[in-house]
């Protein structure tokens, strides 16, 4: 008996091979998704620290807007109504920017996202104040340096209550003379450092777990805000901090300019009196003061350097920026605001440079006082022999010339492009004109009408309502996956300080109990990196401890946590909603399209205008739908319909984004944003002339330095001390 053999069917193997394809296709696609998501996170990452940061910047200059209105800081909002609360003596608190705003300083950001650390310490240094802090300078003969030298007020001597910004230059110079103590604002850098103020931004999620956006020493109510060059430990950091010490106020605020400049008129107060009881001192402190005004207008000169530099560099930061911002079509959000931010920061250099310039005038003419009153008190002395330093800006006039030179530039540019985007519009339109009538033409076949005109209309109006409902559909889509995180976070934080409130008393303990134990292991690590991870656990729990302690602050985070989970949800809601709405169109639109599309692809026989007869033509795939002599039109209709509307593989199911039809409207968005950059453009090549206009008239004009005349009796003491008064009074006008 022959031996038979049974063997696997043909059709068995294919099965199982196109098993294996599957699985291997859903791996591929697993990874894929997997690395798009990895990316996507960490872009994301990036994009919001430097939003973040962009924040802490916006708040740092309303700030500094706001101590030049009102010559002080504000004091920390400790309720977030958005109003300084100076009653207590909190230092920590929230942005005031109700109080900001009402200054005329925009902080840029909502009231609950920074935390504001402002230095309150008694006596001289409470930044929040403003009193008749500081004194003039007066000249004495006992050997004691200059700013030791301060007249306090008494009757009948020198004005007491004048309150300027030099008042607050002199609380940050007792600020930065004070060694750092128990209760002064400072950052828990390593050493510890006071600080005029400090900001915190909270970053996007709670990485500590403590049930606050705020981590480490910025959660608490001490006045301490975490080290701004702390990077994350453990990934339970992701707070930003900004820090001002009392150096860098005294810097932005031109304080040594501006005290030099009053104490420069002191001392010829002081020339007067000594003058007036002829001390040959006095003489000598005359010469010295025409040096010190020279010196005064040297350093106010090379600041104007350093402005006019700064301004080109943030025009220049400006420009890349609208040009990322343009190549978006306004996606990237980040590059967009900050193109914004610098052309107005390269905007106010013009205000600040015009400042200077008077600046450098008034210290020449300090110097020619303090001549004059020289030669007045000495007639020994030759008035033609003394000569005080007029700053040539001959160098800051050429950068600010060169910089007026690359606005004009950059904005002609700009001018060029939109001209270049224009004719590439207008011939996008022709194009997609021409493509609409070779549709129709091929669909004729060159006659003068089909029997299917209508359905080129059709397809038309669809692919139109398409692209609308697609545009529509992309931004719910967006909106709802944004209040839904908003939602989860909300939620979380809520449940977790619900938990709080229920069990306070188990949970004080619990955390005190923890905190004496990291306090053991601390004493006993040496280790150092084992021990700054464990002393970030101890501030981690001693936060959280904290607000445990406090019912009131713990009760109002709670009900906070409930208003903004709720606002959340019904934004979900409607974001939701307006998906749904725009997925029904989309899908409608898309099936239209397909059908419209379909129809004019297959119309099978219809008829063309021969007169005085009727031709046949024929567009299908059908069998036995054409008839012999019909013409032919699939494949020209069909290639008419795929330049109009591809390249997409799938254009038969829905146009693609890119498509001759969709091409002008893209290039449209492209001109709206670079007309937006033009306006900015506009606002530079203004500021920049405003930069050359007061150098070019301090280089054309400088300030006059003759001083003349002999000894004669000087003037009164009690009427140059009239004068100094007065300058004092003005002595915040910068």
């Amino acid at each position: 008996m022959a031996l038979r053999v049974s063997l696997p069917s043909r059709r068995t193997v294919q099965r199982g091979f196109g098993l294996l394809q599957v699985m291997l296709l859903i791996a591929v696609l697993g990874g894929l998704a997997t690395m798009g998501y990895l990316e996507w996170r960490e872009r994301t990452a990036v994009e919001n620290a430097r939003l973040e940061r962009l924040h802490l910047s916006q708040a740092d200059q309303a700030l500094q807007t706001f101590v030049t209105v009102a010559r002080r800081l504000p004091c920390p909002d400790t309720d977030r109504d958005g109003v300084e609360d100076c009653g207590g003596t909190e230092q920590k608190g929230w942005l005031p920017a109700t109080t900001l705003r009402m200054a005329g300083a925009d902080p840029g950001v909502d009231i609950g996202q920074i935390r504001y650390l402002v230095q309150r310490g008694a006596g001289d240094f409470d930044l929040t104040v403003l009193d008749d802090a500081w004194r003039p300078l007066e000249y004495d003969d006992d050997g004691a340096s200059f700013f030791a030298m301060r007249e306090t007020p008494t009757a009948g001597t020198y004005q007491a209550n004048i309150r300027t910004l030099a008042d607050f230059c002199q609380r940050l110079q007792a600020g930065a003379d004070t060694a750092l103590a128990a209760g002064m604002a400072q950052v828990n850098a390593a050493p510890a450092r006071t600080v005029a103020y400090a900001l915190a931004h909270p970053g996007d999620e709670d990485t500590d777990g403590d049930g606050s956006l705020f981590d480490g020493a910025n959660t608490g109510a001490t006045s301490v805000l975490e080290d701004p060059q702390r990077s994350p430990i453990l990934a339970a950091y992701d707070d930003i901090v900004l820090d001002r010490p009392f150096a860098s106020l005294q810097t932005a605020f031109h304080c040594s300019v501006l005290t030099d400049s009053i104490n420069t008129v002191a001392l010829a107060h002081d020339i007067s009196s000594s003058v007036d009881e002829m001390k040959q001192e006095n003489i000598e402190s005359a010469r010295r003061a025409i040096i010190f005004a020279s010196i005064g207008a040297a350093i106010t000169a090379v600041e104007t350097a350093a402005v006019v530099l700064e301004g080109v560099s943030d025009a220049g930061n400006a420009a890349g920026e609208w040009a990322i911002c343009i190549a978006s079509l306004g996606i990237a959000a980040n590059a967009c605001a900050a193109a914004g931010i610098h052309t107005a920061s390269a905007a106010l250099t013009a205000g600040v440079i015009v400042a200077n310039v008077a600046s450098i005038a008034a210290n020449v003419t300090a110097a020619v006082l303090a001549g004059n009153a020289l030669a007045l008190a000495d007639s020994t002395v030759n008035a033609s022999s003394l000569s005080c330093t007029v700053p040539d800006l001959t160098t800051q006039l050429n950068q600010a010339q060169g910089e007026l030179n690359d606005a004009i530039a950059d904005r002609q540019a700009i001018v060029n492009q939109i001209a270049a985007k224009q004719i590439e519009l207008n011939n996008a339109i022709a194009a997609r004109n021409q493509a609409i009538a070779n549709l129709r033409f091929w669909v004729r076949w060159g006659y003068p009408w089909s029997s299917i005109d209508g359905r080129v209309d059709a397809v038309i109006s669809s692919a139109g309502t398409w692209g609308t409902a697609n545009s529509n559909y992309s931004d719910a889509t967006a909106r709802v996956q944004l209040y839904q995180d908003a939602v989860t976070n909300w939620t979380a934080t809520r449940d977790d300080y619900a938990n709080m409130i229920a069990n306070r008393a188990s949970m004080i303990s619990q955390l005190q109990s923890e905190i004496a134990a990291l306090d053991t292991q601390i004493a006993a690590e040496t280790n150092t990196t084992t021990r700054a991870a464990l002393q970030q656990q101890r501030l981690e729990k001693t936060a959280r401890l904290s607000l445990l302690q406090d019912a009131t602050a713990l009760q109002n985070e709670y009900n906070r946590a409930v208003t903004n989970l709720s606002q959340a949800q019904s934004d979900l809601a409607a974001a939701q909603a307006a998906q749904s709405a725009a997925l029904t169109s989309i899908t409608s639109a898309q099936s239209s399209y397909a059908s419209n599309y379909n129809s004019l692809q297959n119309p099978g026989r219809y008829q063309l205008q021969v007169l005085p007869s009727v031709v046949w033509a024929c567009a299908t795939t059908a069998i036995n739908v054409c008839q012999p002599g019909d013409i032919n039109t699939y494949s020209a209709i069909q290639s008419a319909l795929y330049d109009l509307f591809g390249p997409a593989t799938n254009v038969t199911q829905a146009p693609g984004p890119d498509s001759r039809y969709f091409r002008p409207e893209q290039i449209q968005r492209e001109i709206d944003a670079l007309q937006d950059s033009l306006d900015a453009a506009d606002d530079r090549i203004d500021a920049a002339q405003d930069s050359y206009d007061s150098l070019a008239a301090q280089v054309a004009n400088p300030p006059p330095c003759n001083i003349t005349g002999s000894g004669v009796t000087p003037m009164p003491p009690a009427a140059a001390e009239s004068i100094l008064i007065n300058v004092d009074i003005k002595g915040g006008t910068r």
